[in-house]
Order: C-alpha cells, then sequence, then structure tokens
C-alpha cells in the first residue's frame, strides 16, 4: 500500500487535522508583550491569527514580524462598547485554516517547552471537551531571561511542574457550574466550535459565557502543562478587562 500524504487544509484525512493547532490572539495596546509571546509561542502552532485594531500599528508590526495572520477590525468599539472583545475573537475565527485543535490565548501568556509534544503525544485528548490550563506568573524582562536559562518544566519522564518559585494562578470554578477555563487559555476541537459572547461592554465575563456553553463534564483541566502570564509587575485582578491598559509597558519595549 503507498504511503498517504497531507495536503494541508484540502486533506480529507480528519486524523492529520487532528494533529494541527491554531491560536486566535487579541492584542490592542500590549504589542510590546506580544513580540515576546508570539515568538515563543508560533512554533508550537500550525498558525497563530493576531487580532487588532486599526489604529494600533505597532501591534501590526509585531504580528507581521512574527509571521501570524493579521485581522483588523472596528469591532472592539461598536454600538458604544468600551472593550468588544468577544466579537474581536470572532473575527479571529473565521481565519482558522485546519478542522483540528484551536486556541484561544491572551497576549501575555506563553506555552511551555514541549507544548505540541506533551499535547499530542502524552495527553488523551477528547473532541467533546474544552480545556483550560493552570499558569504561573513570570514578573519582569530579568525574571524571563532566568526562567529561559532554565526552560524545561518536564522532569525524569513523569514530573510536570513550573520552574518559576511562584504560586499557579487561581482556577475559576462557580458553585453552580464548577469548572470553567478562563479566556488566558482555552482549547478546544474544530468539531465543537462556538462563537465567543459579545456586547458584555467589556472583557469581562465573556470568557466564563464561553466556557459554559460547553456542559460540565467537557470542561477539563489540561494536565500535563503548564502556562506563563508575562507580566512587568504583579499584576492586579481585573485591571486591563476595559481596554484601557494598566500594566506597564516591559522594558526596552
Amino acid at each position: 500500500m503507498s504511503p498517504s500524504y497531507c495536503h494541508g487544509h484540502d486533506c480529507g484525512d480528519q486524523h492529520c487535522h487532528d494533529l494541527r493547532l491554531e491560536a486566535v490572539t487579541v492584542c490592542v495596546g500590549f504589542d510590546d508583550m506580544l513580540d515576546v509571546t508570539l515568538g515563543r509561542n508560533h512554533p508550537h502552532l500550525d498558525t497563530a491569527i493576531v487580532v487588532t485594531s486599526h489604529s494600533d500599528r505597532r501591534t501590526q508590526q509585531v504580528a507581521y514580524k512574527h509571521g501570524a495572520i493579521l485581522v483588523l477590525t472596528d469591532l472592539f468599539t461598536k454600538n458604544g462598547l468600551v472593550f468588544n472583545k468577544g466579537a474581536a475573537i470572532n473575527a479571529g475565527f473565521y481565519r482558522f485554516q485546519y478542522r483540528g485543535w484551536r486556541m484561544h490565548l491572551d497576549a501575555d501568556i506563553i506555552l511551555p517547552d514541549g507544548f505540541r509534544r506533551m499535547l499530542f503525544n502524552h495527553t488523551h485528548l477528547d473532541r467533546k471537551h474544552l480545556y483550560g490550563c493552570d499558569r504561573v506568573n513570570v514578573v519582569g524582562m530579568n525574571e524571563l531571561h532566568k526562567f529561559d536559562a532554565k526552560w524545561p518544566q518536564h522532569r525524569h519522564g513523569f514530573l510536570v511542574g513550573s520552574q518559576i518559585q511562584r504560586p499557579i494562578g487561581h482556577r475559576y470554578v462557580n458553585t453552580l457550574e464548577g469548572y470553567l477555563p478562563i479566556g488566558c487559555f482555552q482549547m478546544w476541537h474544530a468539531s465543537t466550535q462556538k462563537s465567543y459572547p459579545y456586547g458584555q461592554g467589556d472583557a469581562a465575563h465573556s470568557d466564563i459565557m464561553f466556557a459554559s456553553q460547553w456542559p460540565r463534564e467537557h470542561r477539563t483541566l489540561l494536565p500535563s502543562v503548564i502556562c506563563y502570564h508575562l507580566c512587568s509587575r504583579n499584576p492586579v485582578h481585573g485591571e486591563n478587562w476595559s481596554g484601557d491598559r494598566k500594566m506597564p509597558r516591559l522594558p526596552g519595549l
């Protein structure tokens, strides 16, 4: 029997698509963070999609620099809303190229070393599930450079742990609905694609509403990796949800 070959997005083999990974990231005013995270994340992805405003030239330049698909939209302030992140995410969804695994990643999230290998070789993925991921803060470029020097988080073939000596961030567990993967990292299969809720007024809660579209038994914490949240200082809960950045820029970027 002759071997079969993948022909990209036209390939009819679903198994081929199930090994594809794409991500949408919305970024307005966080070009310095995106320049760091996209450079590290793009090697894990088949498609990186960056959604920004027409006026955010710095983010556009970062997307071009790292070879991401760039989506420009005016939806952030449509109908007088402060920051309609959900509508912008949906605009990015239209640019997915494959019928495999898809993600929403915030602009300040770094995927760990070996992410793709751990995802496809060492994790039992269920197409019906929405996956979330634990995260740890990485504060400042000095800490990031120290972190880079000892990047691996998988040791001895069976241990998964952060190299950053900080506590794992809180998980969102609703007393009524249980665990809900939050918007910094959400991963799902194309066969269960949903639209992102929009019209909330700002970036708060739309990620929780998106996650709640999957039944509780199909919302799962990804066990095999921990991602990293890049900050220029210790973050304050909810400080950037309105689209008006409070976090200082990374020095030199």
